[in-house]
């Protein structure tokens, strides 16, 4: 058992029963009154992120998450498929994971992200390599300051790029921030 006041990011808690990752906590101290914990809570199996405040002293059960090696394998109109160690094929929402498959090329390795045997998310790579297949020509003229333009990658992903980067270039994207890194 732990209190609010050893909350840290990334943490997965039991509250009212129910299993919530940690994204962000405060510890305030009024001059006034008790201390207490606000924090910002995401519920682990339906995504929805709420706001908490706790007091100091509460007492809460640490979830232990456990991480498998995985493949992502396809997605179709309700779930994304993908490929477990040991060959068994697993599956999770679309609503779960249509933020990440975007960054995602078949056979791409992941990490399936499992709470009490029960797979929850996938968790991919920071950065990823992914081949542009649409391309405008780059203008060239008012580029004093680093001129952008869109194009398109082999996940469908329409992302901004320096005008430089060509159709058939492969790049880097940060898939935390959905932003260009570098040339590959």
């Amino acid at each position: 058992m732990i209190s609010a006041t050893d909350f840290e990011r990334g943490m997965v808690i039991k509250v009212s029963g129910e299993p919530y990752l940690i994204l962000d906590h405060q510890f305030v101290k009024p001059g006034k009154g008790a201390a207490f914990v606000r924090a910002t809570l995401k519920h682990i199996k339906s995504g929805k992120v709420l706001e908490k405040t706790f007091k100091s002293q509460e007492k809460f059960e640490e979830l232990e998450l456990n991480y498998k090696k995985g493949t992502y394998l396809y997605s179709d109109r309700q779930n994304s498929v993908f490929l477990q160690e040991d060959n068994k094929r697993v599956s999770l929402p679309l609503q779960l994971t249509q933020d990440k498959i975007v960054y995602l090329k078949e056979k791409s390795e992941v990490q399936l992200v499992y709470l009490e045997d029960e797979l929850i998310d996938v968790k991919i790579p920071i950065k990823v390599k992914l081949k542009v297949i649409e391309a405008p020509p780059g203008v060239k003229g008012n580029t004093v300051s680093g001129a952008m333009k869109q194009v398109k990658l082999e996940t469908g992903l329409i992302i901004n790029v320096p005008i430089f980067i060509e159709e058939g270039d492969e790049i880097i994207i940060n898939t935390e921030t959905g932003e260009y890194v570098e040339r590959a």
